[in-house]
């Protein structure tokens, strides 16, 4: 078996402070709809990025942003991460969508176009698993801190999104609903740049309030993943789907190590 180099991961800050930058201008809430638009392509472009530069060490022949293509039902269709293989075809596709101001309406929340995302996120789940049943798809919702914290009598946005978005999540076998996702996360940021975790929602949320962020030596099964926890989560689902363990003739299995999933 091949083993590849080991390959640096960068911190959360480090990658949400690049794509913070190089996305700028931010629009606020009062920004025409177009302006809104535009940034949140020019960041899911960056956050694709850099997610497969990050996972090249281990996933070797990725290929990321929306100039990218990866066979679905019917044609090529675009994903933010895609890696495949001529054995394989599609392997692994991750989608991002986000959310990054306010409604402009009373409600000032992060829940408006949420049937929207999640209509697109299940004909894309649909259009690919289809076509490919073993491909693993992963979707990543961006959301502003913040979102946790404007609940008042019923849910937070990030609660709200949480509940939206977990039957769609989960799906453990090639044989289950194709428009479900193996894996949804949803990304939470600072707009400052000093923050950035990660969410399965398949982890039950606070109703109100922010979750528990990722702390050297945490051991709560309930917090928020590390930037580099959520790429280690990514490499372990698309494993599982393909080899999850080694058993000798003994009956005695041993799980693969993380470095030898991109082999």
């Amino acid at each position: 078996m091949t083993k590849h180099a080991s390959h640096k991961v960068r911190s959360g800050l480090e990658v949400i402070q690049i794509v913070l930058e190089q996305a700028a201008p931010r629009p606020d809430r009062s920004d025409d709809q177009r302006l809104k638009n535009e940034y949140a392509i020019r960041f899911a472009d960056l956050m694709a990025t850099a997610i497969a530069d990050d996972l090249r060490g281990r996933l070797i022949g990725i290929e990321a942003s929306t100039k990218r293509r990866a066979r679905a039902s019917r044609g090529p269709k675009q994903l933010d991460v895609n890696f495949s293989t001529p054995e394989l075809g599609l392997a692994l596709g991750i989608s991002l969508k986000s959310v990054h101001t306010r409604d402009k309406g009373s409600s000032a929340r992060y829940t408006h176009n949420m049937k929207r995302n999640e209509e697109e996120l299940r004909v894309e789940a649909m259009g690919y698993h289809k076509r490919q049943p073993y491909a693993v798809m992963v979707a990543i919702l961006i959301l502003p801190f913040d979102s946790c914290d404007d609940g008042t009598s019923g849910p937070s946005s990030f609660g709200s999104w949480v509940r939206h978005l977990r039957p769609y999540a989960g799906r453990r076998t090639p044989a289950e609903d194709g428009d479900r996702f193996e894996r949804i996360f949803i990304g939470l940021y600072e707009p400052d740049g000093s923050e950035l975790q990660f969410f399965d929602v398949e982890i039950d949320p606070p109703k109100r309030g922010r979750p528990a962020v990722f702390e050297p030596g945490a051991l709560n099964s309930g917090r928020c993943l590390s930037y580099p926890e959520l790429l280690d989560a990514i490499c372990r689902e698309h494993a599982g789907r393909t080899r999850s363990s080694f058993r000798w003739a003994e009956g005695e299995e041993d799980p693969l190590t993380p470095d030898e999933f991109g082999d």
